[in-house]
């Protein structure tokens, strides 16, 4: 149940193009492909087009009691 359940099944194209191999959800099942493992691959190369960005979320955000951010 929690696999269906808190299952992201919105996956966008550039998604399913850096992680090839991605499980496809159908009709409330996941299905996955027939590589080892859950078979999802990463091209890297469409990776990079994506850089990671370094930002800290709010929701995340601690302060110390001079008001300085304090990483979780």
């Amino acid at each position: 149940n929690f696999g269906i359940q808190e299952w992201c099944s919105d996956f966008t194209d550039k998604l399913r193009d850096v992680f090839p191999g991605m499980p496809e959800v159908k009709d409330g099942y996941i299905y996955l492909n027939d590589q080892p493992g859950i078979g999802v691959d990463i091209d890297e190369e469409e990776a990079a087009k994506y850089p990671c960005k370094n930002i800290l979320p709010e929701w995340t955000l601690s302060r110390w009691p001079d008001g300085t951010a304090a990483r979780p």
